[in-house]
């Protein structure tokens, strides 16, 4: 890691990530003070769905992971209630790929975890509604829960733990799979159960496709159209089952770009990823961070550090390559400016 006019600040209060590499603040080319930083060939923490180098900086820069190591300290970095963190679950069962699932055993782990240590566990939307329209902020440990899938085990498994602790998530449906009776998903009256005990149920696109991939010979109009028929089925069919309309689209596989991020912003969505971050007042909202749990990734320990991150402050990026079509391929150099203040330069690291 080079590094350039980096100036040490105070002290940094306990973890910070960098949830995604490009900002809604980046588009306007970065022309602000801050701490320039570049990152040659960077070390990736092999999360759960992270697979190949190449990929890895697709569009938002999805999967990689930068991580600053802070020291416990009483100096407060940045306001407490101007973030939150995100848990992205998938199954709660000891009988699914492991890739995906965290075993009933281990998810009241985490609950216990959560409610000793005096976490708040708050319904996804009202985070989003606080740090980004209403610029009110929130409470120091707050977390929100998340599903992806609608499987089975979080009508069956998950809720009932939830329940003992009055606390409810969010579970993004990808439509097709429920409407055609898949195994191990939940049927529709599962689905309006977990909503009328206060769940939010939200789009995961109808077919869960890789949403950025274009089809062979797809022009990129050809594309626009299929995608958007895509999330607005999904749209219609949680309308038409649960009378909920939601804004909030959790990308199929965690995979964002920025066409892709512009497409879903142009439908009225917030979009959100599967790569690790905290969220703050200053996070694009096409591109909200999540930590993955999964076996291999579970431990309480994993657990802890996720809930207690904070975001990073980013605001300009630049990959060597440049990027072409919401990818960058096998990238060499990662630039990146953050806003001074609040975090130990000393502590960066790939």
């Amino acid at each position: 890691m080079s590094r350039q006019s980096l100036n040490q600040s105070a002290p940094v209060r306990r973890q910070f990530l960098i949830p995604q590499i490009v900002s809604r603040n980046a588009r306007d080319d970065g022309r602000r003070n801050g701490v320039a930083a570049q990152c040659a060939k960077p070390r990736f923490l092999n999360e759960s769905h992270v697979s190949r180098f190449n990929r890895c900086f697709a569009g938002l820069s999805r999967i990689l992971l930068i991580v600053v190591a802070g020291l416990v300290s009483a100096v407060q970095v940045m306001a407490d209630s101007d973030h939150a963190v995100v848990l992205l679950y998938h199954h709660v069962s000891d009988r699914t790929p492991s890739s995906t699932s965290v075993s009933p055993q281990q998810f009241q782990r985490h609950l216990e975890f959560l409610h000793q240590h005096e976490f708040e566990v708050w319904p996804l939307d009202q985070i989003i509604k606080r740090l980004f329209d209403q610029s009110l902020g929130v409470p120091d440990n707050v977390v929100a829960i998340t599903f992806d899938d609608a499987y089975e085990s979080i009508h069956d498994q998950a809720w009932p733990m939830l329940e003992k602790y009055g606390w409810t998530a969010t579970v993004f449906v990808n439509t097709d799979a429920v409407d055609q009776g898949h195994k191990p998903y939940m049927n529709w009256d599962q689905l309006r159960e977990l909503t009328g005990a206060g769940f939010a149920l939200g789009n995961h696109s109808a077919s869960h496709a890789h949403l950025l991939a274009h089809e062979s010979g797809e022009t990129a109009d050809e594309w626009r159209r299929r995608v958007t028929e895509d999330i607005r089925r999904a749209e219609r069919r949680i309308f038409d089952e649960t009378g909920l309309d939601t804004r909030l689209l959790a990308y199929p596989f965690g995979e964002d770009s920025i066409e892709l991020a512009g497409l879903i912003d142009s439908l009225g969505y917030r979009g959100l990823t599967q790569r690790s971050g905290a969220i703050g007042a200053h996070t694009d909202d096409r591109a909200i961070p999540r930590f993955p749990m999964a076996q291999g990734f579970d431990s309480i320990e994993r657990l802890e550090l996720a809930v207690r991150a904070r975001p990073l402050p980013v605001t300009r990026v630049r990959y060597q390559p440049p990027r072409e079509q919401g990818v960058v391929e096998n990238p060499t150099a990662l630039h990146f400016k953050i806003r001074p203040g609040g975090w130990r330069p000393s502590q960066l690291a790939c």
